[in-house]
């Protein structure tokens, strides 16, 4: 036991939830999360969380009164697509009125200022908030999730094509879980001086290499068709996917064709001790979705 206080924001969403509960087997006895929904998890107030509610739409005042006694806190980056700079960059003002000792973000590989993609640039305007705003800080940027690689792999299996504009564009693809394990490591480090870790996966690899995986894994072979981004945002469109989702993702895979995914980091090992799980050992344990033929992921 530290002593210390740490706060996660966005306690209901499945990362945060996961950092938490890391925190609690470490033996961190003074944690605080923060949510819209804080009916919704009495499963973390039974381990002794404690819960405040916090909607980050809503003033600077009232969020600052959520993030009170944080000797560390840890932004998780919302789902609020195309409003994030404004509405993340009001968390950071209430931090810095709260006297939040330590500001970490879960940012997203090379945020840039740029037309290319929606995703990339937010990252780039929270960072920047976060660097103006004279609090100690620490920028974790996430590579893609593993499990987004079932957006698309059930569909492909059972078609025999795979339509991308990724084209030879990789990526160090990382669980999420081991995403929450460098956060939460970071999260409980001693350090206040200024930081960036890259966490992602052991390997950069393509469309061509992950379904090369496939074809290892199950025999069946997929063929990876290039198309324009236009025909890319067709696909996503006709996908069901969420809202603004579509257009996000072809943005992403531009940024990631350009080569700024294809970043592989000793930083998983150096906050955890262990190396990230590799994307086919991942595939292997999760096989089934693959072979059922649909698409499932949690965003």
């Amino acid at each position: 036991m530290t002593g210390r206080t740490l706060l996660v924001t966005g306690g209901s969403g499945r990362l945060a939830g996961e950092i938490i509960r890391l925190l609690v087997e470490r033996g961190e006895d003074r944690i605080i999360t923060t949510t819209r929904t804080p009916e919704r998890l009495q499963d973390l107030r039974a381990l002794g969380v404690e819960v405040r509610r916090a909607d980050f739409d809503e003033d600077v005042t009232a969020t600052a009164r959520a993030l009170e006694g944080a000797d560390r806190m840890l932004l998780v980056s919302t789902h609020a697509v195309g409003r994030r700079p404004e509405q993340q960059g009001r968390v950071v003002d209430a931090a810095v009125l709260a006297g939040v000792g330590h500001l970490l973000y879960t940012s997203a590989t090379s945020p840039a200022p740029t037309p290319v993609s929606t995703i990339v640039s937010e990252h780039f305007w929270t960072e920047l908030a976060i660097q103006r705003s004279g609090l100690p800080w620490t920028m974790l940027r996430h590579n893609m999730y593993a499990e987004h690689v079932f957006l698309f792999l059930p569909d492909a299996f059972r078609s025999g094509e795979l339509r991308t504009s990724l084209g030879g564009g990789a990526r160090a693809y990382v669980t999420r879980s081991d995403c929450a394990a460098a956060d939460a490591a970071a999260l409980a480090g001693e350090w206040r001086d200024e930081r960036v870790y890259d966490i992602g996966g052991p390997d950069a690899l393509t469309t061509d290499d992950i379904l090369a995986l496939v074809e290892e894994l199950t025999g069946r072979s997929i063929r990876h068709v290039r198309v324009d981004d236009a025909a890319a945002l067709r696909a996503f469109a006709d996908a069901d996917l969420p809202a603004g989702f579509p257009e996000s993702a072809v943005g992403f895979d531009i940024w990631a064709r350009r080569g700024y995914h294809a970043i592989v980091s000793p930083d998983m090992r150096e906050l955890t001790g262990r190396e990230p799980e590799p994307l086919r050992s991942y595939l292997a344990r999760h096989l089934d979705v693959v072979l059922a033929g649909r698409a499932t992921v949690t965003l």
